[in-house]
């Protein structure tokens, strides 16, 4: 068989990352059908196929041989099913992979109906699969297809898109290679499955895109040498583009039985766990398994607000040189797709950006994958009632009362505001000019007050606080600040402050009179050993610092105890392109490690994605 085989692997592997030129550029019917058909096994489902690919039953055959003890709770038919569709084998045309994709992308819908056994089969298997929510994937062409996507169009790929975690396979001279004309696709998708445990290629990180995903282009990115970068994000058809299958009897009683009955009862000694109590029910017994697990899931408690809470970050990390857009980016405006002059920014678990639109006076939610926001707070007007909000510039969410925590710099206030459905807020804190603020897994509230040069501790319901930082005018002393603009608390209780008029990030320690430079601190400039106005500030769980330098458009970075930084975004000059930044302010990671800037005087929040974590 021609599966696996030295030269001819290389082949097939290149082919199903490659195919993207095949799309259609023409809108089809639905692919639907196949949904009404029984599930059969891969030897019943292949039969219809024989006369268009003759080859097809001996490699249902060695497929299945291959799948005898599957995994992820497949069937070995199902499993067998996504081994065969990674097979290849001479002729191409007759080749399962191939032959399937290129009628997917034929206007004749009738020329599917031999498929819909083995489509009702395979759909089932990757139904079946956990999809791999918020990813970022890749796949690539030696042409230039950038004409065909320009900014902001919505387009289908019609047929199963191969796709790699890794940009460096891509940059392999298997693939891409790093010369001669390439396009290169960065897709952020929530669909996708990972079939590495059922493909015959199980070396390969390859996951596969449903057939019939809509995306939208969020930008095309010429990056010099013929080599074009085109950022996809993958959004939610108006209606369904794939007529989804039913869920399988077997998926039914794997749930039914398995996990018949789940009871939980809370610790009662005061710690944050509760006890599981989880029964599994064969045919002929009945277990009961007793898990402790923490009562939140998630422990973004333990992690400084606005840090990766899942994602351990490496020193050397890297991300993403061009951003994408995930919030604004078109144009300063009050339109509910557009931002003017943005500030401060909070990111929660689902990826959604709320953040502080100073100049039109609100709060704006953007859920990802969304083309444009909601106002969730103010957007009433300029003004100091209790509905109303005047150049708020920083924003937290407060998991335990679900409300957003406001600085509204113009009242001096902080107010709160009901995360869902509000309507008004309450001022919390008053006569205070707050410029930043965090909390602690506590609910104490830590604020920067930007004309009394320092910042203080709130514990639920103080309405004076505790003095922390600064506090002695304004001046470069290692216990003064001078106009401090955003503030991070870790978990050691030890405060970050940007130390915007100072040009330096200050850290105070707590039981301490004074703080110590952690960034900066070597004058107004742009060499590393500088800072520059810095704005946003972020601590990770190895005590990095990552700075929104605002004076020289760029992200830094700061190890612990290091004398100089390194850039991670922006430096290539003030400007409105991907790999831009202009005037950086809020700055954000979210619980995987991707970081979330707030480009102010482009009026957008550019995400940059992690690239490589070592």
């Amino acid at each position: 068989m021609a599966a696996g085989g030295g030269d001819e692997e290389i082949v097939q592997r290149i082919l199903r990352f490659t195919d993207v030129a095949q799309e259609p550029t023409d809108f089809l019917m639905p692919i639907s059908g196949y949904e009404k058909m029984p599930i059969v096994s891969l030897e019943e489902a292949v039969k219809p196929l024989v006369s268009l690919l003759p080859a097809i039953k001996s490699y249902a055959y060695a497929a299945k041989r291959k799948c005898e003890k599957p995994v992820d709770n497949l069937t070995q038919d199902e499993s067998a099913s996504i081994m065969l569709y990674s097979m290849g084998w001479k002729p191409l045309d007759e080749c399962l992979y191939f032959a399937l994709n290129a009628t997917l992308r034929s206007a004749d819908r009738d020329k599917l109906k031999p498929w819909f056994l083995y489509l009702r089969l395979f759909l089932a298997a990757l139904f079946r699969l956990p999809s791999m929510p918020l990813l970022t994937v890749f796949r690539g062409v030696k042409q230039d297809l950038s004409p065909q996507f320009k900014k902001s169009k919505t387009i289908v790929w019609w047929g199963f898109s191969s796709c790699t975690t890794s940009i460096q396979v891509l940059q392999s001279e298997q693939f891409l290679g790093k010369s001669g004309t390439r396009t290169m696709f960065t897709i952020q998708c929530h669909s996708a499955r990972n079939i590495r445990n059922h493909s015959y290629y199980a070396s390969e990180d390859e996951v596969l895109l449903l057939a019939a995903t809509e995306f939208k282009v969020n930008g095309v990115l010429d990056q010099g040498h013929d080599l074009y970068n085109i950022h996809l994000q993958e959004i939610q058809s108006a209606e369904p583009l794939l007529i989804p299958v039913p869920l399988t009897a077997d998926s039914k009683n794997l749930v039914s039985n398995q996990l018949a009955n789940v009871k939980v009862s809370k610790n009662t000694t005061g710690s944050n766990v509760e006890t599981i109590q989880l029964v599994t029910k064969t045919p002929n017994s009945s277990t009961t398994q007793e898990i402790s697990v923490p009562m939140n899931i998630s422990q973004e408690s333990d992690y400084p607000l606005r840090s990766p809470s899942s994602t351990n970050i490496h020193p050397n990390a890297q991300w993403q040189k061009d951003g994408i857009t995930v919030a604004g980016g078109n144009g300063k405006g009050s339109e509910i797709n557009q931002l003017c002059n943005p500030r401060g920014l909070y990111v929660d678990d689902a990826q959604t950006v709320y953040v502080a639109d100073e100049s039109n006076h609100r709060i704006v939610e953007w859920k990802w994958g969304a083309t444009s926001g909601q106002v969730i707070a103010g957007g009433n007007g300029q003004g100091n009632g209790a509905h109303q909000l005047s150049y708020p510039t920083d924003v937290i969410i407060d998991k335990e009362r679900d409300s957003l925590i406001i600085c509204d710099y113009s009242n001096r206030r902080v107010v709160q505001w009901p995360r869902r459905n509000g309507t008004r807020g309450e001022t919390i804190i008053s006569n205070i000019d707050c410029m930043g603020l965090t909390m602690d897994k506590n609910g104490s509230l830590y604020i920067s007050d930007f004309s009394k040069h320092e910042v203080r501790r709130y514990r639920r319901g103080e309405s004076q606080g505790t003095l922390l930082a600064g506090g002695n005018g304004s001046g470069n002393h290692l216990n003064q600040l001078s106009y401090p603009r955003y503030v991070l608390v870790d978990r050691d209780h030890s405060v970050y402050v940007s130390d915007c008029g100072n040009h330096r990030v200050m850290k105070w320690m707590e039981d301490t009179k004074q703080c110590i430079i952690v960034a900066g601190g070597q004058g107004n400039g742009n060499g590393l050993t500088q800072v520059s106005y810095p704005k946003g500030v972020v601590v990770d769980q190895l005590g990095t610092v990552y700075v929104a330098d605002y004076g020289t458009d760029r992200i830094m970075r700061w190890t612990k105890a290091a004398k100089q930084g390194s850039v991670i975004a922006g430096g290539n000059g003030r400007g409105k392109e991907m790999t831009q930044l202009n005037e950086p302010f809020g700055l954000s990671f979210d619980r995987h490690g991707n970081l979330y800037v707030v480009d102010s005087s482009n009026h957008r929040v550019q995400k940059f994605n992690l690239l490589e974590n070592k």
